[in-house]
């Protein structure tokens, strides 16, 4: 019956049936099993089968991606090595047009990147604003043609430590693009290239400086031992006290501190040294006026008093006030209000 049909019907593995050409019984050449295999990924080969059937499916890998998988969930893809070095390649290629250096024009820091012999490869737009120059003049030259203020520089010298020595370096140093001006520098290797990393800091060494020259007057007037310093907060509570002021009341800084400064002034001089102190937290300008203490013995003490606003990054922190003894005040200066 079959022969009649012209063909006959083999059941495979998967119950389907395969086709036989009858001529080919007759023929000298082996039988030809046509088979096509199903293996979409959404069902997978499962795992049980995948081992028993392994070099079947191995030589489907050849052909497409076998899914394998695991209690009905697709954990596993087979595939051949041709394909998997195609693979391979487009991820390579996909990473090498990557840009590592992309990020850079997204910070607030100057970026110069160099190659191994200083040739500019790529300056974001702070770098161009911080040496004004910008990004097409500089790519392809040498860092040096471009800036030559930085040789013989602090910038030079960490720069060649990381060229040379594939050194990382990280220093605040004087700037060679402003005069008088500070910047912070990293320098360092990174994917076979030199990465310059700088901003300026100027401001930030400024407000050290005039902090430490703050500290030094502060200390100069407690060994005068004459002048009297007092730093308030904007309610008026005391915050740090010099010696010569507890000399004069009489009080240790422990004690003064957090205390109202207006309380320890006179009941007749009270009014007027609270409106003054008022007045100069408002920004209304320095006060100097003649004032008098109550010592921890009773006594008054008449002090000439100057009052200036104390400012800080946020808006007015307090007040300065420095006071020195009515009797050694001196005649000049600005005499405020």
């Amino acid at each position: 019956m079959a022969a009649e049909m012209g063909e006959i019907e083999v059941a495979s593995e998967r119950g389907k049936p395969h086709n036989i050409d009858r001529n080919a019984c007759h023929s000298a050449e082996p039988l030809r099993l046509v088979v096509e295999i199903d293996t979409p990924r959404s069902t997978g080969v499962p795992a049980a089968n995948f081992v028993r059937s392994f070099s079947k499916w191995r030589d489907e890998a050849l052909v497409k991606p076998v899914f394998v998988a695991n209690h009905g969930r697709i954990t596993h893809a087979l595939i051949g090595i041709d394909q998997f070095d195609r693979f391979s390649e487009g991820q390579n290629a996909q990473a090498a047009d990557v840009n590592p250096f992309g990020l850079a024009e997204w910070i607030d820091e100057a970026v110069i990147v160099c190659d191994r012999d200083l040739v500019v490869e790529s300056m974001n737009r702070v770098a161009s604003a911080a040496c004004r120059m910008s990004n097409s003049q500089c790519v392809g030259r040498n860092l040096y043609d471009c800036l030559p203020q930085l040789r013989g520089t602090l910038f030079d010298v960490h720069l060649m430590r990381t060229v040379e020595a594939n050194e990382s370096t990280s220093a605040d140093i004087p700037s060679p693009l402003r005069e008088g001006g500070w910047l912070r520098l990293q320098s360092f290797p990174l994917h076979e290239r030199n990465v310059l990393l700088f901003r300026d800091i100027t401001e930030e060494v400024e407000r050290h400086r005039l902090a430490d020259v703050k500290a030094a007057l502060i200390e100069a007037m407690a060994v005068h031992n004459a002048i009297g310093y007092v730093r308030v907060t904007v309610s008026g509570q005391i915050e740090r006290v010099d010696e010569p002021f507890c000399d004069l009341l009489g009080v240790r800084e422990d004690r003064l501190r957090g205390a109202n400064l207006v309380e320890l002034v006179s009941r007749e001089k009270r009014v007027e040294f609270k409106s003054a102190l008022q007045e100069a937290m408002s920004g209304e300008g320095p006060r100097r006026l003649v004032s008098s203490f109550i010592s921890n013995g009773g006594e008054t003490d008449e002090v000439v008093a100057a009052i200036v606003q104390l400012r800080g990054a946020y808006g007015a922190e307090g007040a300065v006030i420095l006071l020195t003894p009515a009797d050694v005040a001196m005649p000049w200066g600005p005499k405020g209000k």
